[in-house]
């Protein structure tokens, strides 16, 4: 075996990656190869031979200069002014989070925002969680009102139902820090951001 050192110190055989470290996201991804296409005076960007209106946002086109990256093409990132992306919260305020560790054993971490935040496996809802067949399209809603200081589980009249900390939530359920929300198969804690 060849090892080599790059520049940031990854060893690696360069019998088989040669001078490209395959530890390096910018050795081996197009972006640090690319040029950036953007009109910032119209508020508009160039996609080939169109020009597309970009309201309030940021879309970067990079267009790979060299071709010897395996795999080439065009990347499009699109990013808000914040520089989330995704689906956005708009201007509400971060409340609270949800852990889960039953989809992913790694965990996943879903952020409550102020206001309403539906959950369910639909792609439209907040929080879709598309890995878990027992859910409904549209299946918990957590409520939040800055007036109220609290937070509030109410299910959306789901096949399977809602239950926190165990019992069978019918109705509304106020919901506080370390409560333990399931929806469907998926276990899911809940945790209040403190407000200062």
């Amino acid at each position: 075996m060849a090892t080599k050192k790059c520049v940031n110190g990854h060893q690696y055989d360069s019998s088989i990656y040669g001078d490209k470290c395959p530890f390096c996201p910018s050795s081996t991804s197009s972006a640090d190869k690319t040029k950036i296409t953007e009109n910032p005076s119209k508020k508009t960007k160039l996609i080939g031979d169109i020009e597309t209106y970009i309201p309030n946002e940021t879309l970067k086109i990079e267009e790979p200069i060299e071709h010897d990256i395996p795999g080439g093409g065009t990347i499009i990132r699109h990013t808000t002014p914040t520089g989330d992306t995704g689906i956005t919260s708009g201007n509400r305020k971060l409340v609270g989070l949800l852990i889960s560790y039953s989809l992913n054993p790694l965990g996943d971490v879903y952020k409550i925002y102020e206001g309403k935040n539906l959950i369910g496996k639909a792609p439209t809802c907040d929080i879709a969680l598309i890995g878990d067949n027992y859910i409904s399209s549209s299946h918990l809603l957590i409520l939040y009102r800055e007036a109220e200081d609290i937070f509030w589980a109410i299910d959306q009249n789901s096949s399977n139902g809602t239950y926190v900390n165990g019992q069978f939530a019918s109705d509304r359920v106020r919901l506080n820090t370390n409560d333990i929300i399931v929806i469907g198969a998926t276990k899911l804690v809940f945790l209040a951001i403190p407000q200062c």
